[in-house]
């Protein structure tokens, strides 16, 4: 990462991606105050998975996976959802990795739903091995991998959405996946 090659529209363009990332994550349907052992856990879904997505094809790498992390550990903070933002740093950064590697490959509805949907599987899995451990109440885990399911199957459409229509702004920052040749 060379800071001196960043000019000002990519200035511009990361902090809209973490804004609208931020604003995507606050706006939540959320499960207010569900008590455990560690406290007040705030379940949510919201769609700043498709934020992700924008993110990754507007900025390509570092910055398509670090500008929607930082916005929706802010959203987090904001919203006292602390109980996750450990998770969302690595589970969140693991999807756009994901997002980094393969949607420069999307160029029909099947891979797009593919790729949209092993993103958002990833998410669920991680985060119901996350939940298990940090939270470790099933009727708390429960509530969670609900609001998460649900979160799951709509930015998984949006998510296809985004990637079929919107075009990979910077195509040498992409992940490119390397073959072993047969």
């Amino acid at each position: 990462m060379n800071w001196k090659n960043i000019d000002q529209r990519q200035i511009i363009t990361i902090l809209l991606c973490t804004i609208g990332t931020f604003i995507l994550s606050i706006i939540r349907l959320q499960v207010d105050a569900t008590t455990s052992a560690i406290g007040a856990v705030n379940a949510y879904a919201s769609l700043q998975d498709a934020g992700i997505l924008a993110s990754v094809m507007a900025l390509g790498s570092p910055w398509g996976i670090i500008a929607p992390v930082v916005g929706i550990v802010v959203g987090d903070i904001v919203m006292g959802s602390k109980s996750f933002i450990i998770g969302n740093i690595i589970i969140r950064s693991l999807m756009a990795l994901f997002a980094l590697a393969f949607s420069a490959k999307v160029d029909d509805w099947k891979k797009s739903f593919v790729v949209a949907g092993v993103m958002e599987g990833i998410m669920l899995a991680l985060f119901l091995v996350y939940d298990l451990v940090i939270i470790r109440e099933f009727a708390v885990v429960g509530i969670t991998l609900l609001m998460q399911l649900a979160q799951a199957v709509v930015c998984t459409v949006i998510g296809a959405v985004v990637l079929r229509y919107m075009p990979v702004m910077q195509p040498d920052k992409m992940l490119e996946i390397r073959r072993p040749v047969d």
